[in-house]
C-alpha cells in the first residue's frame, strides 16, 4: 500500500505545481519536505494521511486514501492562506490522478481547517481529500 500512497502523493505534488492558480501565489513551492534553509513563504506541504484497506464489495482490491495538504503563510491575517487553500481545493477537485497500477474512482473534498500557529506569525490551512482507489494489479 505504500506504493499507492507514494504514487498519489507524487500525483498531487505534480497537480499543484502545474496548476496556474496555485503557482500564481506559491510559484513552485510545493514540497513533501520543505528546505531547511532559505524557506520562502507562502508554501505548501503534502504528506500527512492514511490508507485504509479493502474498500470494495468483494469484486476487487481497493483502498480508501485520506490525504492532507498543508498551506503555510506569513502574511497578516488569513486572506492569503485561505486564498491558497481554496486554489488547492479547486485544483484537486478538478483533477483525477492517473496512477500506474491503480484506478482512482472517487476524488472527494473532506474538509478545510484554518489555524493560527503558536509562533503568532504563521497562518496554517489544512485541506483534506478522500480518494477511493481500485488496485489493478
Amino acid at each position: 500500500m505504500s506504493g499507492l500512497s507514494l504514487a498519489l502523493q507524487d500525483a498531487i505534488l505534480t497537480t499543484l505545481k502545474n496548476d496556474a492558480a496555485v503557482a500564481a501565489i506559491v510559484d513552485k513551492r510545493v514540497y513533501d519536505e520543505p528546505p531547511s534553509k532559505g524557506l520562502v513563504f507562502p508554501y505548501i506541504t503534502i504528506g500527512d494521511g492514511q490508507v485504509l484497506g479493502d474498500d470494495t464489495d468483494g469484486c476487487g482490491d481497493g483502498s480508501e486514501v485520506f490525504t492532507q495538504v498543508h498551506v503555510w503563510s506569513r502574511e497578516a491575517g488569513y486572506p492569503q492562506a485561505k486564498e491558497i487553500a481554496d486554489a488547492v481545493r479547486t485544483a484537486l477537485k478538478s483533477s483525477t490522478p492517473s496512477l500506474d497500477g491503480f484506478d482512482v474512482t472517487v476524488v472527494e473534498f473532506v474538509q478545510m481547517q484554518h489555524l493560527r500557529d503558536p509562533d503568532g506569525k504563521t497562518r496554517h490551512a489544512i485541506v483534506e481529500f478522500r480518494y477511493l482507489v481500485t488496485h489493478l494489479t
